[in-house]
């Protein structure tokens, strides 16, 4: 009979060992990557996200499947399997969640596309088929590019209907020849953009070479004549927006009493030399006239100062240009049986010519010639007429596009109250600031009163000579004072009110 080996002391030590060890590693729970032990190198820090991706690459070395397996059931036997595994699948969860979180905000912030418009659909549809009917460069193109681009005018999507009406003109230049009637629209709606985004200096380039498609595409018409008193508007806009150089300002009113008269001996040519059609170019004549005399609307004359601010000196030649345009006026519209009262409006005109050019003895002849048509009158007609332009002061000049100042009441109710005087000759004194606004808006309200003292009057008459004025008072709104143009020159200390 064999005799068993007795286990030695160390066997027996070892088989308890692993039977007190079986337990604990069953039960032992999985350590979130937080909390895992520091490694063994102190400077190697070890990310919560690359624990997890680390542990799943160990489960997977061991011989783990993906719970999504086709064979996920299966496991291999392990201490560490059943612990991997949901360690890796709670980390995707979390990851997973900060996903579908972060694109939830996405969509949330991202504004809502807007429905193109239909007619900018249709219209982009037919220059895509009269593209492939002709070619790129198909002169059927260009009618639907300014469909298109006037259709995004409407929708105030000016830059894009820029780009779509150049293209417009683009192809008329290609097709119809570089100064093409056709591309006239397609021009004058691509300034409009360019108006509307306050690009004046792009403007004015494009205004010259419009010009010169007309000059070269328009006979002598009257579609030639509305063009040029458009050019020559747009002078005057010019240069009160002071668009260019300074150096450049008096040849745009050159320019503009230049369009002017090519539009009136267009107009004599067209209608003849007693229409009233002659009233339009030669009320723009006078308008340029004013300008070359100083007036730049609502905005400060340094010439009060002693300095050489004003387009030009007022000279003898000057007053009788503009003092002829006025008699023609006064011709046409007698000519055309306008009647007296128009007669009597004309004649004052004149005068208010000589008033502001301080000619006032001629001034007072030609108010003294309405007075008396006035008092020719048959009764009833215009009974209080004279009152009307003659009883208080007026301010000068009067003319339709012309507004020397700023909507204001004569009373003492509103916002800003100014009080002044008028000496005899239409001069405004004494200026004092009877009520202010608590706003900060001092430079505005300081351009109002600057202008509102080189304003020019006619003073009111009595018994046919004029007369001062004491305690005028005008009130004005914040309105009023933000019309003013923001860049006027400040004043030397010399003419800032104290």
């Amino acid at each position: 009979m064999l005799q068993h080996a007795k286990p030695s002391r160390w066997q027996n030590l070892l088989v308890i060992l692993a039977l007190m060890a079986l337990p604990v590693i069953a039960s032992e729970p999985a350590i979130p990557p937080a909390a895992a032990p520091e490694p063994a190198d102190p400077g190697a820090a070890v990310s919560p996200v690359m624990d997890s991706a680390a542990l799943a690459e160990d489960a997977t070395d061991a011989g783990t499947l993906a719970p999504d397996s086709p064979s996920g059931s299966e496991t291999q036997a392990g201490a560490e399997g059943p612990a991997a595994i949901p360690e890796q699948s709670a980390q995707e969860t979390a990851e997973a969640l900060v996903i579908d979180m972060r694109s939830t905000l996405d969509r949330a912030e991202a504004p809502a596309l807007q429905p193109e418009s239909t007619l900018v659909e249709e219209y982009r549809a037919a220059i895509k088929e009269a593209e492939l009917a002709g070619g790129a460069y198909s002169g059927a193109i260009s009618e639907h590019l300014l469909g298109l681009g006037t259709t995004l005018q409407q929708l105030n999507r000016h830059e894009e209907a820029v780009e779509v009406l150049k293209r417009g003109v683009h192809l008329s230049r290609i097709n119809s020849g570089l100064y093409g009637a056709e591309q006239l629209a397609l021009l004058r709606s691509e300034i409009r953009s360019h108006m509307a985004m306050g690009n004046f200096e792009v403007v004015d380039e494009r205004q010259r070479y419009l010009y010169r498609v007309e000059r070269r595409s328009l006979s002598r018409s009257t579609e030639s004549t509305a063009a040029l008193i458009r050019q020559a508007e747009w002078q005057r806009q010019a240069y009160l927006l002071e668009v260019g150089e300074p150096e450049t300002q008096t040849g745009r009113l050159m320019v503009m009493w230049d369009l002017y008269r090519m539009a009136l001996n267009e107009s004599i040519d067209i209608y003849g030399e007693q229409a009233l059609e002659l009233k339009t170019p030669l009320e723009g004549m006078i308008e340029t006239q004013y300008l070359f005399a100083g007036y730049r609307g609502y905005r400060y004359d340094p010439s009060s100062s002693g300095s050489d601010g004003q387009a030009m000196a007022m000279t003898n030649q000057s007053y009788r240009r503009g003092e002829s345009v006025l008699k023609a006026i006064l011709e046409v519209n007698t000519l055309n049986e306008a009647g007296p009262v128009q007669q009597i409006h004309d004649t004052v005109a004149v005068g208010d010519w000589a008033w502001w050019y301080g000619k006032f003895r001629d001034a007072q002849m030609y108010y003294s010639a309405a007075m008396g048509l006035i008092d020719a009158l048959p009764e009833g007609v215009a009974p209080d007429l004279k009152t009307r332009i003659f009883g208080d002061a007026t301010i000068l000049p009067q003319l339709e596009d012309i507004r020397p100042l700023p909507d204001h009441e004569p009373h003492e109710n509103g916002s800003l109250v100014i009080g002044f005087d008028l000496t005899d000759t239409g001069r405004v004194t004494n200026v004092e600031r009877l009520k202010e606004p608590d706003v900060e808006e001092e430079k505005a309200i300081r351009r109002l009163v600057r202008a509102l003292k080189n304003t020019r009057f006619r003073p009111p008459f009595s018994d046919g000579m004029p007369v001062a004025v004491e305690g005028l008072v005008w009130s004005f709104e914040p309105q009023a004072w933000r019309a003013l143009v923001p860049d006027a020159p400040e004043p030397t200390e010399a003419t800032q009110e104290g």
